[in-house]
């Protein structure tokens, strides 16, 4: 008896099998086996929800990468410059004449005549010079010739009597000449020693005193006496560089700025040009005559020449489309949907706008601002496409 309590836990056999017992366990097991149910279809429900929360939110972040991955961008076209240029260069004025008067034989000056500031004429005595080695010269080559013309003459009588030949006389005849021409050279060189005044116009430059030894000629150690202008007609000479020369006309107008009064234009035109570019500087030499009958400009002055230069057409393009890098100015232009970085060359930079020379078209599409990093190949949307570049004339 003690045993069988112990294994049915101190209860009767006959409580054990009891009907109301079993009908209450089995409620239990389908209480039990209903919430077992329900929390599983619960778990599913929710791990289906799951997965279909994190598929849709891939498909979205996967549209949303792609969408990322575009460089939405505005573009603009290209378009020919209506741009006049003002180019404004550096220029020296001189006199429509200009010359330094060197001595043509060494000597010592004797005197003076002009000084700077004084106005001469042509032929007009400008200085003297001592040059006692040239009147030696020409003391020798009077008496050889003095000596000669008695040997002719008295050679010319032999040959009238016939006592000499022909040849013996035509020999003479030739020392004579020999030794006239010598003298004629030497009083010439003579006359050297008065220093004139080559044309009418304004001594600029006096580079001598009385008692200076001066040398003959420009070259070595000679040194010019005098410097000469004619001022009442000036000359400006400026030079154009070459990208700039095709534009250039003769006749066109141009003002000639000083800086001492530079809201007093000259008006001037271009006389003549060089006809060639300079190979030392690839610039174009360019001539402007300026009258000055009053006298009121002066040589030597600096001045700016300012030139209306017309438009040559070149496309242009605003400054935010250009990237800089290694390979110099670059744009960036959409092929097919995708980018593609071109090398350009730039002309004149006209402030918010620049001409480009070489490397787009006007049909391109050339990115606005483009960011540093875009490569070549990236694909891209196009925002807002407008026309052309946007500028005035």
């Amino acid at each position: 008896m003690t045993e069988k309590r112990h294994v049915h836990q101190g209860l009767p056999d006959f409580k054990l099998h009891d009907p109301e017992h079993n009908r209450g366990r089995d409620k239990v097991i389908r209480f039990v086996r209903l919430v077992t149910l329900v929390v599983i279809i619960l778990l599913l429900v929710g791990l289906a929800r799951s997965l279909f929360t994190r598929w849709a939110d891939g498909n979205v972040l996967e549209a949303r990468a792609v969408e990322n991955s575009l460089l939405h961008v505005r573009v603009i076209q290209p378009s020919p410059s209506r741009f006049d240029a003002r180019l404004t260069l550096p220029g020296t004025l001189q006199g429509s004449q200009e010359a330094q008067i060197n001595a043509r034989v060494s000597g010592y000056v004797k005197a003076l005549f002009k000084d700077i500031g004084s106005t001469v004429k042509k032929g007009e005595l400008l200085a003297k010079l001592d040059i006692p080695e040239v009147k030696r010269q020409v003391d020798e080559a009077e008496a050889n010739f003095q000596l000669a013309k008695i040997a002719y003459d008295r050679w010319v009588r032999m040959r009238a009597e016939d006592v000499v030949s022909q040849q013996e006389l035509d020999e003479k005849t030739n020392a004579y000449r020999q030794t006239q021409a010598i003298q004629e050279r030497m009083r010439e060189q003579l006359s050297f020693g008065q220093v004139v005044a080559p044309f009418e116009g304004i001594v600029t430059r006096r580079n001598a005193n009385v008692g200076d030894l001066v040398n003959a000629g420009s070259s070595g150690s000679g040194q010019a006496l005098f410097t000469i202008a004619q001022t009442n007609k000036l000359h400006v000479y400026f030079y154009v560089p070459q990208d700039r020369a095709s534009l250039v006309r003769i006749g066109d107008s141009v003002d000639i700025v000083r800086s001492a009064q530079p809201d007093k234009p000259i008006k001037a035109q271009i006389a003549r040009t060089a006809g060639a570019i300079d190979l030392n500087s690839r610039t174009l030499q360019i001539d402007v005559e300026i009258p000055n009958d009053d006298y009121a400009l002066l040589p030597g002055a600096y001045v700016e020449v300012a030139l209306n230069l017309k438009s040559n057409g070149n496309l242009v393009l605003p400054t935010n489309t250009l990237l800089f890098g290694a390979a110099g100015a670059q744009v960036a232009i959409i092929k097919d949907g995708k980018v593609e970085r071109q090398i350009v060359k730039l002309g004149t930079d006209y402030g918010q706008l620049v001409e480009v020379k070489s490397g787009v078209t006007a049909e391109d599409q050339v990115i606005v601002n483009p960011p540093d990093a875009i490569t070549t190949g990236q694909p891209v949307v196009v925002e807002v496409l407008q026309g052309t570049a946007n500028h005035g004339t």
